[in-house]
Order: C-alpha cells, then sequence, then structure tokens
C-alpha cells in the first residue's frame, strides 16, 4: 500500500478520534447509547431480559468497559441493577425514567445530527461511505478482530500503533 494512504488514513482516523459526531451531547456516547438501547426492554418480570454478559458479545467490548458505563449511569440515576429471580448469579439491568428519557433526547439528537451529516454529504457518498464501512467492519471480522468495535477507541488506538510500527514518524 501506498504510504502516502497509510498516512492520510491515519490521518482521518485521528480527527475521528475527536467526538464530531457526538459532541452535541457529551452526557451519552455512542457506546453508552447502544448499552442503553439494548437494555430498554429488560424488565424484572420478563423472561428475555438481556444480561450484562450478552452486552460484551452484543456491544463487542470488553466485561469490565460495560461494567464500568453501568456504573456510571447508575450513578447518574439512568439505571437499575437487580438481582435475577430466578438466577442468583445474574443481574437484571433496567433503565430508569430519568434514564430512558436521556436516551430518548441523545437518540434523537443524533439522529439529527447524522442526518444533516449524511445530507451534506450527499446520497451517493453516503451509500459509498457505508459500503466502504462495512467491507472495512467484514474484512475486521474476517482478521479475527471480532472484539473490536468500529467506533471504540481501544480499536482506533489498534490501527495507530500498526500503522506507526510500519511507517514511524
Amino acid at each position: 500500500m501506498n504510504p502516502a494512504i497509510k498516512e492520510q488514513l491515519l490521518d482521518a482516523v485521528q480527527r475521528l478520534r475527536k467526538p464530531i459526531l457526538l459532541s452535541y451531547y457529551a452526557e451519552l456516547d455512542l457506546t453508552t447509547l447502544s448499552l442503553m438501547k439494548s437494555i430498554e426492554d429488560n424488565s424484572p418480570d420478563s423472561e428475555s431480559n438481556i444480561y450484562m454478559f450478552d452486552l460484551q458479545n452484543e456491544l463487542r467490548i470488553s466485561r469490565g468497559a460495560i461494567s464500568q458505563i453501568a456504573s456510571n449511569l447508575e450513578k447518574k440515576g439512568y439505571l437499575l441493577r437487580e438481582t435475577d429471580k430466578n438466577n442468583r448469579r445474574k443481574q437484571i439491568v433496567t433503565l430508569t425514567a430519568e434514564g430512558r428519557e436521556a436516551m430518548r433526547q441523545a437518540d434523537a439528537e443524533f439522529d439529527k445530527v447524522l442526518t444533516e451529516f449524511f445530507t451534506r454529504l450527499g446520497e451517493n457518498d453516503a451509500h459509498e461511505m457505508v459500503r466502504l464501512f462495512n467491507r472495512f467492519a467484514d474484512i475486521a471480522e474476517e482478521m479475527n478482530l471480532k472484539k473490536a468495535h468500529s467506533w471504540s477507541v481501544r480499536y482506533v488506538n489498534k490501527l495507530e500503533h500498526v500503522a506507526k510500527e510500519h511507517y514511524p514518524a
């Protein structure tokens, strides 16, 4: 691969590390919003709850990261943890009314930002960007990078590390 292309990719990735799309609602980042959406239908009486360990695979982040996000949401009053009556080793996590409202507001704001982004990008470029992101994700999964989350800092850091290792500044 052309070293200039790799440098341009690194520059673009570095720019994306800044919370461009998420800066409008700093309280909830995309990973936190994804976790909240994953558990929004949980309830103590449900037979189909998503548990903390399920979120690790669904969101493709570590158990520690999930625990930290849940703790932060709990401190804000957005999330409750309860022991499952049927299996005391499991915890049911549910959103509070405040958590549902914060999620609704963040989701609406994120949708507004994405709509503006795609409008400015144009339909053809938006389709091409989605196609390329999906191709990139497919290749990453094929290369056994399943633990990587496409927008996680850990994944971006890995890209930077590999590129810097091969092309030091």
